[in-house]
């Protein structure tokens, strides 16, 4: 069976590793299953988190991006014409952002901030201008002021028929991808029919766990019935009832 893990609030609680009991869980689940991880951070960013597992596809960028055994591959970048608007706000509204290319990033975030730790962890790419980024893979908007938020999102809308977004309105954060991509998409398109089993935590799991033949989400039960998605396996976020739900279910 396939089983596709998120990573960062779902596998991953402290956003630089997966804690022993969970890693060595998701090892022995690799010896009869195939795993594959699919993840909002680039490859570049996924890599360290995952090399100890022998996964043949991984999924990053919520599906603009992906490493299989041909390489890295760029699955649909984000079109120029939206790209020119998206920016454009960047700059009218001063927002905090990361915008990743296909290796490099622009990003203006300073180091207090909690994703900033997630990003090119291994010292990898470049920090280049925003004006230097030609491939662009995914935005996120980040800790846009509550003041902007509405009058933000409402901008934002009004691409959706030019790309995929995600509202984290709690957070009020944006993520952002090119039209039609997100996590189920681009592993449909190398599993074609075959069924599999999710794992994943918020909205950018939405289409990825509702298709799943059994999927779970970690996370409180107000989470899940915010995302409408009750209907789903329950997990509390917690490494040892993680690891102990694969063991039951999965494992068994």
């Amino acid at each position: 069976m396939n089983i596709v893990f998120d990573v960062d609030g779902t596998i991953c609680f402290n956003g630089q590793y997966i804690e022993d009991e969970l890693s060595n869980q998701i090892t022995a689940l690799q010896q009869k299953h195939n795993i594959i991880f699919a993840s909002a951070r680039p490859i570049r960013d996924l890599i360290p988190v995952v090399k100890n597992f022998n996964s043949r596809l991984l999924i990053g960028g919520n599906g603009s991006i992906v490493q299989n055994d041909d390489g890295i591959e760029v699955v649909q970048s984000i079109d120029a014409a939206s790209f020119v608007t998206i920016k454009n706000l960047i700059h009218r509204y001063h927002l905090k952002y990361i915008v990743d290319d296909d290796f490099n990033y622009a990003s203006n975030l300073s180091s207090d901030y909690k994703i900033y730790k997630q990003l090119d962890p291994d010292h990898l790419a470049k920090n280049i201008e925003l004006e230097e980024i030609s491939t662009p893979i995914k935005i996120i908007l980040i800790d846009i002021p509550s003041n902007n938020y509405p009058l933000l999102k409402k901008h934002i809308e009004k691409l959706s028929d030019q790309l995929s977004i995600n509202f984290h309105d709690n957070d009020r954060n944006i993520d952002i991808t090119a039209e039609n991509i997100n996590k189920y998409t681009t592993l449909i398109k190398y599993l074609r029919n075959e069924d599999y089993i999710a794992f994943g935590n918020d909205v950018n799991d939405i289409q990825l766990l509702n298709h799943a033949v059994k999927a779970y989400f970690v996370g409180t039960k107000d989470n899940q019935i915010a995302l409408n998605l009750q209907h789903l396996n329950l997990i509390e976020a917690d490494t040892q009832l993680i690891t102990q739900n694969i063991g039951k279910s999965l494992l068994n």
